[in-house]
């Protein structure tokens, strides 16, 4: 399971760097969204469609590789 914190699901960010390097130091998993303003980092189990604004930018996985077990097609991201 995640370590996210249900609480903390999303956190808003500047920058997908910002973002990015926030997942990859914390090692989460999850979701890069650009937003109307701004990005937002939100976990694996963030519902789609939550932000009618956001668009993701990045996933981003961690050393568990917990985007990696989620069920086919809940993933959007190219290698």
């Amino acid at each position: 399971m995640s370590e996210w914190n249900y609480t903390k699901c999303a956190k808003p960010f500047t920058s997908v760097e910002e973002a990015k390097q926030y997942l990859q130091e914390k090692d989460f998993a999850g979701w890069i969204l650009q937003r109307e303003v701004g990005f937002s980092a939100v976990c694996p189990t963030y519902p789609e469609g939550f932000y009618p604004d956001a668009t993701v930018v990045e996933e981003v996985n961690n050393s568990k590789n917990e985007m990696g077990t989620l069920p086919q097609g809940s993933a959007s991201c190219c290698a």
